[in-house]
């Protein structure tokens, strides 16, 4: 019994380094976005590319965890996702040109896609039901942390070194995890006979990446160009076919079905809003902060490092809160000081100080410190232990996609707002970043109010 003890710490221990990692090295860039696009002379849409190709590789490479985590053993899956990031991590330090550098990102991703519900199953499977909320607080302080965490070192590292030397301080990280994985990681999940459907695979991939780069061209294009409505109109029929093709098949690529249940599908729209405040905010700010106040890298990056602190130590409690009390309640008064500190960063004007963002910004992460991992543990919860793996497929799937779509619609507001005021590039930015936060803040509040609707689970101690 104590062995077996020892053993869950270990996988434990190596399974939150790896989901560290990759959610840190998925963020690591974005204060360098000045930084690259002068250097490869690229404007803010396109820069916005070494986020998107990210996600959406992992959107690709998600759905098909449900499959890989009943097929292959755990360790070997997490020893080929450590090995995609440290492939990805060299030749993006090399990277001579930008598609170079796009390349890196999406071998990183691969890894990506294939671990983070991998970790998330785990943890569900390894504590047990009454120590869920604790085991989802544990992974969301690790990797809610990640991303608020490295603009402010990437920040510092930037101003000391370069955007390059990114690569190299992260990379005897991933060796070091990915030894620790050779050794340490046991196989933990039931492994099953089940054939992989090429046909839903690549009706996901085109799907999500003809979505994509339709939203991705608006900015360039406007709303009603046919680069725009003509990938986003193929990216949803295919979508619409796989999602058929799922309900048909006796063992699908993703079980959709789980979508039948009424409080898994509203906590996943509830955590759709969420990643999409999460990481638009996290894009914009050191934006905002450099371009319309005049930070430097470091300053822009250091705003949001109590914040960062701070949702590490929520998002912790709130799993345990979630084990005494349930994710309901919880939920609701994060959404409400999510939209609160929306209202508020709208308030920054061009003569502020760059400290009211980092007050504004800790009310942001307090409130989404109290809010995603409950209303992860909730949809989770709601799950046998047969349809975990494929929930965490969805979870994450819907995660990644809503990062995604988030980045691009609200970066795309600025950058159309700069592209189209005649005035300087400072107030122009700062209109633009105006016009987000407020889609922002009626998002957040769309999202309290829905938060009512949860139903859950009666709570066993």
């Amino acid at each position: 019994m104590a062995e077996d003890k020892i053993r869950s710490k270990g996988v434990v221990a190596v399974v939150m380094a790896a989901a560290f990692l990759f959610t840190f090295s998925q963020f690591l860039l974005i204060t360098a976005f000045p930084s690259i696009m002068e250097e490869f002379d690229v404007n803010a849409t396109q820069v916005q590319w070494l986020t998107t190709s990210f996600l959406l590789t992992s959107i690709i490479f998600i759905p098909m965890s449900g499959y890989l985590s009943t097929t292959f053993s755990s360790k070997s899956l997490l020893i080929f996702a450590m090995s995609c990031m440290l492939i990805g991590t060299i030749i993006g330090g090399w990277s001579p040109t930008f598609g170079i550098l796009i390349l890196s990102r999406i071998i990183q991703a691969v890894g990506a896609g294939i671990i983070l519900p991998l970790v998330q199953t785990i943890l569900l499977i390894v504590f047990p039901y009454h120590r869920r909320g604790f085991a989802m607080g544990m992974l969301g302080a690790v990797t809610n942390v990640a991303p608020a965490s490295a603009p402010p070192i990437s920040g510092i590292i930037i101003d000391v070194l370069d955007w390059r030397s990114l690569h190299w301080v992260l990379l005897p990280l991933v060796a070091i995890t990915l030894v620790l994985g050779i050794f340490f990681m046991k196989n933990v999940l039931k492994k099953n006979e089940v054939s992989l459907d090429m046909t839903s695979i690549i009706l996901s991939a085109t799907g999500f990446s003809l979505f994509v780069y339709g939203l991705s061209n608006i900015s360039v294009y406007g709303f009603f160009d046919g680069m725009v409505i003509l990938p986003i109109l193929v990216g949803i029929l295919a979508v619409w076919f796989f999602v058929t093709r799922q309900f048909s098949m006796p063992t699908p690529v993703l079980n959709l079905n789980l979508f039948r249940n009424r409080t898994f599908t509203l906590s996943l729209i509830l955590i759709f809003i969420n990643m999409m405040l999460l990481l638009s905010t996290e894009t914009i700010l050191p934006m905002f902060s450099q371009t319309v106040l005049g930070t430097s890298a470091f300053l822009s990056g250091f705003l949001l490092v109590p914040g960062t602190i701070l949702l590490s130590v929520i998002t912790f409690v709130s799993g345990s809160l979630y084990d005494r009390y349930g994710g309901r309640t919880i939920a609701i008064t994060g959404f409400a000081m999510t939209t609160l500190s929306l209202i508020l960063l709208n308030t920054v004007g061009i003569e502020s100080s760059p400290y009211f963002i980092m007050g504004y910004f800790c009310i942001f992460m307090f409130g989404f410190g109290l809010t995603l991992m409950p209303l992860v543990t909730i949809s989770m919860s709601e799950l046998s232990e047969d349809e975990i793996p494929h929930g965490s497929a969805i979870n994450n799937t819907i995660r990644q996609f809503a990062m995604t779509f988030g980045i691009i619609i609200l970066t795309s507001i600025i950058s159309m707002t700069v592209a189209r005021m005649d005035a300087p590039e400072q107030v122009s930015t700062y209109w633009g970043t105006t016009y987000a936060f407020v889609v922002m803040a009626v998002l957040a509040f769309i999202g309290f109010i829905l938060t009512f609707r949860l139903k859950e689970k009666p709570r066993y101690r």
